[in-house]
């Protein structure tokens, strides 16, 4: 079970990069989104639908890391180790499928919009990911457990996806 929670936990491996576990991890996870999202266009599945499939996605990633990362933690007597990347990809991908709903009708058909939007995302996310500004940084400082492990990255998620959906609103 262990090796289970290996796998899961450090996101198939990525977080068991020597240098900078979590942008592996990060960066996996918008390749990961991408693959699947161009797939769902590929094959007309409706923007609801896509919606529900990452919805029960990032809901079963962010309880199974709050479970799991405990119980794998205890091999590195750290709660928080930087193998773990799940709580990345949860708030990696929180960020880019928010912001995907509100650019995906003429997505697939400008590359420029997907490179901004893939870049962005991405580098806003590690931004507040690593620097902790406000609540992310109390969040990640208070909750020593399995919670606080998915909660950071979650709150980073909805932040990037919050400046994202104004920089597209306003832009």
């Amino acid at each position: 079970m262990l090796k289970f929670h290996e796998i899961f936990l450090t996101f198939f491996y990525c977080g068991k990069a020597k240098k900078a576990p979590g942008t592996v991890g990060s960066f996996a996870s918008v390749i990961f989104w991408l693959f699947f999202t161009k797939f769902f266009f590929d094959q007309n599945i409706s923007l609801e639908t896509q919606n529900i499939f990452w919805g029960f996605f990032l809901i079963s990633a962010f309880f199974y890391g709050c479970y799991a990362s405990p119980i794998y933690a205890k091999k590195f007597d750290q709660i928080d180790h930087g193998s773990i990347v799940l709580d990345e990809v949860v708030g990696q991908i929180l960020a880019l499928q928010f912001t995907f709903f509100l650019l995906h009708e003429n997505y697939f058909s400008e590359p420029e919009l997907i490179a901004a939007h893939l870049f962005l995302c991405f580098i806003f996310f590690r931004f507040f990911d690593i620097v902790k500004p406000s609540f992310i940084g109390y969040c990640d400082r208070h909750f020593k457990n399995g919670f606080g492990v998915m909660f950071d990255d979650l709150v980073c998620g909805i932040v990037v996806a919050g400046i994202g959906g104004i920089l597209i609103l306003f832009f």
